[in-house]
Order: structure tokens, then sequence, then C-alpha cells
């Protein structure tokens, strides 16, 4: 078995397995979707067509599992998580639902004339609605993704606060605690003062993660979510405005 934090020529494991979910689980969805409806296609590609919605869901699987190595080294942005988690769980489901209707549709194949199809056709109703979901579900994951790995890479924010800073650079807790706006948002994380306004709208975890930590010491917050990320620890150096004295 390959290990989660594998790298392959330098990437690691989880965007090049990534590849493989973003081409499976929509072709995979959308194949299944024309088997369920027209016949033809359901003679001569349906096996092929679940077969590979199948192979879309296990990556979505793996994925995951590298995804999260992958976060602890680098930001963890929620939304990304959320969507990823919740494409993994629709398309097992989906890819379960569609190798029944399969096994339905076969059987009423073979069934006598005049054998009712309706689990088949019922099933297939199914599997077509969740496969619709699973496309959509790629498409916000991966969407979600790229605007959190390029908002990151993007934004190169320096040290401009919100309000003019003291031109010492020993900066008090009083004065850090009138900071505590979307406006001017200074905190402070293990002894040292950050200007956070220009990040406020650039947090792969949204807004309110940031607004949270206005006029605070975020110390513990910080050390939570990133103290194995040197990303996150490199971009809140660029924030920095002085020592808390």
């Amino acid at each position: 078995m390959i290990p989660l934090d594998t790298s392959i020529l330098g990437l690691p494991l989880h965007p090049l397995v990534v590849h493989l979910v973003v081409v499976a689980l929509p072709v995979g969805a959308l194949a299944t979707i024309a088997a369920v409806v027209s016949p033809p296609v359901r003679a001569r590609f349906g096996t092929l067509a679940v077969a590979t919605l199948t192979i879309g869901a296990l990556a979505a699987g793996v994925a995951k599992l590298s995804g999260e190595d992958l976060a602890q080294t680098v930001i963890r942005p929620e939304a990304h998580e959320r969507f990823g988690n919740a494409t993994l769980v629709v398309a097992l489901v989906t890819a379960a639902l569609a190798w029944v209707w399969w096994w339905l549709e076969r059987r009423r194949e073979q069934a006598p004339p005049g054998t009712s199809g309706f689990g088949a056709m019922a099933t297939g109703g199914l599997v077509a609605t969740a496969s619709i979901a699973v496309a959509v579900l790629v498409a916000l994951t991966g969407h979600s993704g790229a605007q959190a790995t390029w908002t990151s890479r993007l934004a190169t924010p320096n040290a401009t606060p919100g309000q003019a800073a003291p031109t010492a650079s020993t900066i008090t807790m009083e004065e850090v605690a009138r900071h505590n706006s979307a406006d001017s948002c200074w905190a402070v994380v293990e002894g040292g003062v950050y200007d956070l306004t220009q990040w406020i709208d650039l947090h792969p975890g949204g807004r309110q993660r940031i607004l949270d930590l206005c006029g605070t010491d975020a110390t513990g917050k910080f050390e939570l979510q990133h103290s194995r990320n040197p990303r996150s620890n490199a971009q809140l150096e660029r924030l920095k405005i002085g020592e808390l004295g």
C-alpha cells in the first residue's frame, strides 16, 4: 500500500489522485445517466459506466485521506474539506446504487415479457439524480480547492495596518484590543503583534475565522490550527508589526 504522504515526481499524492477523481467521477456519473436513460448506451457501455463511477468514488476516498495528511503541512481550507467529504459520501452511495440498478436492470431484461420493471426504473431514477449531485459536488470541491490554493499563493500581503501602527516596535495589549474590527484587525501570537486586516478576505476558512481573532491574544487558536503548518507561519510573519510589551 502506498503511504499517504508519498511524493511522486516531487508532488504530494493528493493533487495527483485528485486528477483521477475529477476525470473519473464526472465521466462515470454522466455515462451512468446516459446508460439509465438510453437502452443502446446501456447495452454497450453500462458496465463500463458503472465501473468508472466506482473507480472515481474509490479515488475520492484516497484523495480525502491523502488530503488530510497534506493538511498537516499546508493550509487546511474548510470549504474544500467540507465539499470533499460530501463528494466522497455521495459518490460511494451513488456507486452502490448504480450496481444495484445494473443488477435489477439485467434481471428485468432476462425476465419473461410483461414482468414489471418498476424496481429497475425507480432505482435508475435515484441513480441519475445522485449522479447529477456527484458531478455538482466534484465541481464545487475542485473550485474550492483551487480557490484556496491560488488565494494563498497570490496573496502576499505585507504589513500595511488598517490604521497607522505606533512607530515603536513595542505594542501594548490595550492597543491591540482597540483594533478589533474588520477595518483594523490586530492580534497577538506568541508575543508578536500582527495586523490581520488584509487577510480577513483571503483566509481559505472564511472571514469569521480571522474576525474572531481581532483584538485578542490568538496564540492558542493559531497553534491549534497551524502549529505544524510552515506556510501559515510564513504568511503570518509577513503581517508582523511589532512585539507585545
